[in-house]
């Protein structure tokens, strides 16, 4: 059997589906939307204060005065 591509599959299903069905899977499409939209904020600032903290431990690991010298 060939690898069907997602977009055929989902043509298939939506025409095998009753109106009723395709209104759900665009709800649940929607409420999965919104939910990312809210998860964006706090995502973007896990990552900046992740790669702030990265900065700060690149620096300070390469900072000549932390090194001794005989």
């Amino acid at each position: 059997m060939e690898k069907m591509s997602l977009i055929t599959r989902m043509r298939r299903r939506l025409k095998d589906q009753g109106g009723q069905s395709t209104t759900e899977y665009i709800l649940i499409l929607a409420i999965v939307v919104m939910i990312a939209g809210k998860m964006k904020k706090g995502l973007t600032q896990a990552v900046e204060g992740g790669v702030t903290n990265l900065g700060g431990v690149i620096s300070d690991s390469t900072d000549p005065s932390k090194f001794k010298t005989d």
